[in-house]
């Protein structure tokens, strides 16, 4: 658990919610693809270059990270305890908007219009919940620093090693990290999120460490 305090001084307990709940809604919550057109690179190659500036694929984007926010106040909810607050001022406002039709009157909008109603609140209490549920990029840079592994004085997980064609998303990443490690994915998917981040950091190592060993 951590204590977060929002803009308007309202203290928040974070905790956090069972990754394969944050893993779905990441696959049910995928953004856009814009649209693309072929152009002439270096080399003479042809290659398919999105159109970001297509007003058609903005309005989809937009539409996008307001269906974002929205579901993922839902998503974390059950993480997230108000602490020291004006409840009835709370409950008073949530009531107005209810009177023009915006939610429910229940938890998630008391945080979605009342309690995390500014978005940089809302974006860190959706981090923690995140650094505690799943790997997240602060919880393997606190690991690699933990473990403080070096090459030629240099930390080894910042080092650059060549990169292959093949792609992965952080969740192959995560699966074969947990099994290196001896882990089930349900065992994995158990640890607290520091401790998840942790065993992906100590992979990543471990491998940097075999090529840079390999290559003298």
């Amino acid at each position: 658990m951590e204590i977060f305090t929002t803009k308007s001084s309202v203290r928040l307990e974070v905790g956090r919610i069972a990754r394969e709940r944050l893993d779905a809604f990441s696959a049910t919550h995928l953004p856009p693809v814009p649209p693309t057109r072929q152009m002439e690179v270096f080399g003479g190659e042809v290659e398919d270059v999105p159109i970001l500036e297509d007003p058609a694929y903005q309005a989809r984007l937009m539409d996008y990270y307001v269906s974002l926010g929205h579901d993922q106040i839902a998503a974390i909810a059950g993480a997230v305890q108000i602490l020291d607050w004006d409840e009835t001022q709370a409950r008073a406002e949530l009531a107005e908007l209810q009177a023009i039709g915006l939610g429910d009157g229940g938890e998630a909008d008391l945080l979605r219009y009342v309690i995390l109603a500014d978005i940089d609140d809302l974006a860190a209490v959706v981090n923690l919940v995140a650094y505690q549920s799943t790997v997240t990029d602060r919880g393997v840079q606190e690991a690699a620093d933990a473990f403080a592994v070096t090459w030629a004085g240099k930390p080894v997980l910042a080092l650059k090693v060549p990169s292959t064609p093949g792609r992965y998303s952080m969740v192959f990443e995560a699966r074969t990290a947990a099994k290196y490690a001896g882990y089930t994915w349900e065992q994995f998917c158990a640890l607290p999120g520091p401790e998840q981040s942790a065993v992906v950091a100590f992979h990543l190592l471990e491998q940097k460490l075999e090529w840079l060993a390999a290559k003298g």
